[in-house]
């Protein structure tokens, strides 16, 4: 499925994905950010600590060639996902 609009939330918690026919697809700024390969992540993605990101909040969303998006986040992350 390609989406037809990829934006950020009001409150900057979340990502939304808007599909044809009304769908949705809400992806928490705390689930991203938790499951993000960075070096900090590397040795809990098994099992990641989703409480410590809570607070994090996107700040902006870049396109990245012609399908990707780059997420920044207030903690200064900005690759890896």
């Amino acid at each position: 499925m390609i989406p037809e609009l990829i934006k950020l939330s009001d409150d900057k918690m979340s990502i939304v994905v808007s599909y044809s026919k009304n769908n949705h697809l809400i992806l928490p700024s705390m689930g991203l950010r938790a499951l993000s390969p960075s070096a900090e992540n590397k040795k809990n993605l098994e099992n990641p600590d989703f409480l410590k990101y809570k607070s994090v909040e996107i700040t902006k969303i870049e396109s990245v060639g012609n399908y990707a998006i780059r997420i920044i986040f207030n903690d200064g992350h900005n690759t890896g996902i």
